[in-house]
């Protein structure tokens, strides 16, 4: 999708249509431009910009705060759509996916009427704003750098035959995967083209690169290295915060992160995992910060059981100083194993409570019911969301898919 965050707040309000928008973290200065418009892009706005250096490039740029829950509904209709026409299909990021077309295409023609179909169908019933670059080949990789060289909402097929063609009119840092650490390291070699990266002896890149030599060699001589990959079970989940208020006030503290846990056991519940360790962060002011983990005596998914192991490394270790930053995260990840406890921990909250309670914020919004030490945090740590390259497909009857972020 181009321009993602943007063209969907363009969509949702056709004031912003034609004009240049930034979709930012934060609205104060110093808050981050994590999306531009095709119409920002082009006076030199681009991604992570600070809002004020934007505001001095261009005053009357129209900035909006993002929106997850627009992004991500917007996100499931567009899976949806693609469902139609395959199951195999690879969620890169909340923009992007793989499909594997295999048995439903036999030609790159036929490959190209389908993807015009997609594209008609993202802007007839998700929003005519929306522009969706395709690009069609044979290898995973191929197609991902089709995609990128496609004009904006257009279709790229990549032969056998192209390819020499495309490689002459890019730059090596044009190439997925290649940044500009790599691309010195490419031109210590000797190799300043993607045609020169094509034709180098492969052995002589292993000797350098190692591994990456030989898949960067691989992928541009249209060699499939693994085809669509399923998602990983994430190492770690976790949230952190920027306090508004800087104070030592620890029953300010525990209402935050009391919410950080929350929000981390939704995600872990989301994704079907329990964890057996935990961490927790938190930076002073002016005088640097703390980190503390522990392995857990149970493996927990409920938010309660978290904020209860959260508070006792924070009470344990904090020494009531202002604090500017708090962050909690879980890790040794692993689904349940239906094993029941000889010896059940009468602390935990019942499974069919905690699942009651997710229900409910996930049919009426988030925080529709809430903790009661939560009290008064509606808009501390509020949601955020980006470019995640690890996605959860479900795939159902009626509504062909959800995306989860990890």
């Amino acid at each position: 999708m181009n321009s993602y965050f943007a063209s969907v707040e363009q969509q949702a309000n056709p004031f912003l249509r034609g004009k240049p928008v930034g979709v930012c973290a934060y609205l104060s200065d110093n808050g981050c431009i994590i999306a531009s418009s095709i119409e920002a892009k082009k006076i030199g706005i681009k991604v992570g910009l600070r809002v004020k250096d934007a505001r001095q490039i261009y005053p009357n740029i129209f900035l909006v705060q993002n929106d997850p829950a627009k992004y991500r509904s917007t996100t499931e209709k567009i899976f949806g759509i693609l469902n139609r026409y395959t199951d195999e299909i690879e969620p890169y990021s909340i923009d992007e996916a793989f499909l594997d077309l295999t048995g439903h295409v036999a030609t790159f023609t036929e490959a190209r009427r389908l993807a015009e179909r997609i594209q008609r169908e993202i802007s007839t019933e998700v929003g005519e704003w929306l522009k969706a670059s395709v690009g069609i080949s044979f290898t995973r990789f191929l197609a991902k750098l089709g995609s990128d060289a496609a004009d904006k909402g257009g279709i790229l097929v990549l032969t056998p035959e192209s390819l020499p063609e495309l490689y002459s009119r890019l730059e090596l840092t044009d190439i997925w995967g290649i940044n500009t650490r790599l691309e010195a390291r490419l031109n210590a070699l000797g190799i300043f083209s993607p045609l020169q990266l094509q034709d180098y002896p492969v052995a002589n890149l292993m000797q350098s690169l190692g591994k990456m030599g030989y898949y960067l060699w691989a992928n541009l001589n249209g060699i499939e290295l693994g085809g669509l990959q399923k998602p990983a079970t994430p190492k770690s989940i976790g949230h952190s915060y920027c306090l508004p208020r800087i104070t030592g006030d620890i029953s300010y503290h525990r209402k935050i992160l009391m919410k950080l846990c929350e929000k981390t056991g939704r995600r872990l519940r989301e994704t079907g995992l329990l964890a057996t360790g935990l961490g927790a962060y938190w930076r002073y002011q002016n005088s640097g910060g703390y980190s503390t983990q522990r392995k857990l005596p149970l493996a927990i998914n409920d938010s309660a059981a978290i904020f209860r192991e959260a508070l006792k490394l924070f009470c344990r270790y904090s020494n009531r100083r202002p604090i500017t930053m708090l962050a909690i995260a879980v890790f040794n990840l692993y689904p349940p194993s239906g094993q029941l406890s000889l010896f059940p921990n009468s602390h935990l909250f019942s499974p069919a409570l905690t699942q009651a309670l997710d229900e409910i914020n996930d049919h009426y919004g988030e925080y529709s019911v809430f903790w009661g030490s939560m009290w008064d945090t509606t808009k501390n740590s509020p949601d955020r969301i980006g470019f995640r390259k690890t996605l959860k497909p479900v795939f159902r009857e009626n509504n062909p898919v959800e995306l989860t972020s990890l």
